[in-house]
């Protein structure tokens, strides 16, 4: 508990992901009042061109707080 998943375009190098990756870690743990060591952080490069009907495949039956305007 937390599980956050990330779905970006290709092109940022490992290290620019670990650092976005440690800060969306210690928000979490900040807001939601958990321990660092129960927070994980996933990222999955999806192709542009492939982007909407991914996205609409994977986040389906998902609560969507904030829509992208593509």
């Amino acid at each position: 508990m937390p599980h956050l998943s990330v779905r970006l375009y290709p092109g940022r190098s490992k290290e620019v992901k670990q650092e976005f990756a440690d800060k969306l870690q210690a928000f979490v743990v900040k807001e939601l009042g958990c321990e660092p060591n129960v927070v994980s952080v996933s990222f999955k490069e999806i192709a542009p061109e492939k982007w909407k009907d991914v996205i609409d495949d994977e986040i389906a039956g998902e609560d969507v707080y904030i829509e992208a305007d593509f």
